[in-house]
């Protein structure tokens, strides 16, 4: 709820394309993978759809909860696997 007598659109004024677009790239955004020319699209886009930004936010949230769990160590002897399992299939396609 926002202020009385104020009310909120959380319709998009802009083409749905650009939606698409902005919610494509929205991972690569937020991880600052894009170009500049790009990060500042999508940078604009999201401050006029409120949808969009919406759904940005939710993401950014997942991110740091994501980042802020401390979950257990993989043990040295499965990374001493993948990577032999690598090694090998790579020989495989020689």
């Amino acid at each position: 709820m926002g202020a009385p007598g104020v009310r909120r659109s959380w319709r998009c004024t802009v083409p749905k394309r650009q939606c698409q677009e902005a919610l494509d790239r929205l991972f690569e955004y937020i991880d600052g993978e894009l170009s500049d020319e790009d990060l500042l699209r999508i940078g604009a886009h999201l401050k006029e759809c409120p949808p969009c930004e919406a759904e940005h936010q939710i993401n950014e949230k997942i991110r740091l909860l994501v980042s802020q769990a401390h979950g257990d160590k993989a043990p040295h002897q499965l990374r001493e696997r993948v990577l032999s399992t690598l090694q090998m299939a790579r020989d495989e396609y020689k």
